[in-house]
């Protein structure tokens, strides 16, 4: 119907115009592990992530009157010299209190910066699953669900969560979908009751089993384990702690 709400899922950025977004919500998705592990961050006490595309770009962002801390990966490595690599985990409130996080990684940072043309940018994860369902529902804008992907390919873990949000607003309110919306549905249908499993199997997750991280995955299939919603703000480009709380959880029983 006309006053149906339009809800795009991308499944990777490459696969989106930054048009397409203009005058939209956009919640930005990179499970392993890019947005877990700001959910985490901030969790822990950052004031702001900044992503960056590059090592250097991030290197060149350290200022030495702030308390920064530089973190990201290449490869799901940690880079050399960083602080922090990609571990949700390794942010602790001992390292991240009232520190500045300059991130950079293989895959969600661009994806984040690619959405920045979005009216408003959200931090999407299944930590904050329901927070982020509590958001999007109250914003009565045209959502974009934007996956990070798997270098310019689709990802099953960021699949499974944009069918997830999906699911939640189809329950909620009159949508109009587009093709990759429903392709992301069908497959949370199918493996998202079998999530931790899921995200093992994908090609992410087998990548970070064989280099030793199997923590991080279980570490991203804790669902809801955070109520707040990492938002995207400007001047400079940086992500900050948006809302706080949920009303109850949202995910399928």
């Amino acid at each position: 119907m006309a006053d149906d709400r339009a809800v795009r899922v991308h499944l990777a950025p490459q696969l989106m115009r930054d048009h397409d977004l203009a005058g939209g919500l956009a919640v930005v998705i990179d499970v392993l592990r890019a947005s877990t592990t700001i959910v985490h961050a901030l969790a822990a006490g950052c004031v702001a992530v900044r992503p960056c595309l590059e090592v250097e770009e991030a290197r060149a962002l350290v200022g030495p009157a702030n308390k920064t801390l530089l973190a990201g990966e290449r490869a799901g490595k940690p880079v050399p010299g960083f602080d922090l690599g990609n571990s949700p985990q390794e942010f602790t409130a001992a390292r991240c209190k009232n520190a500045t996080l300059v991130f950079t990684t293989t895959n969600g940072t661009r994806a984040f910066l690619k959405a920045a043309a979005a009216d408003r940018l959200l931090v999407g994860a299944f930590v904050n699953f329901s927070a982020v369902c509590e958001q999007i529902l109250h914003d009565a804008r045209p959502l974009h669900i934007v996956c990070a992907g798997q270098h310019g390919q689709p990802a099953l873990e960021d699949t499974l969560l944009a069918g997830a949000l999906v699911d939640f607003l189809c329950d909620t309110a009159e949508v109009a979908l587009n093709d990759s919306a429903r392709l992301a549905w069908d497959s949370f249908e199918n493996h998202g009751r079998f999530l931790r499993e899921a995200l093992e199997l994908s090609e992410a997750g087998r990548h970070l089993k064989s280099l030793g991280y199997r923590d991080d995955i279980l570490a991203a299939a804790q669902v809801d384990k955070f109520a707040l919603v990492p938002e995207l703000r400007r001047e400079p480009l940086r992500i900050e702690l948006g809302a706080v709380g949920i009303v109850k959880s949202h995910w399928p029983k």
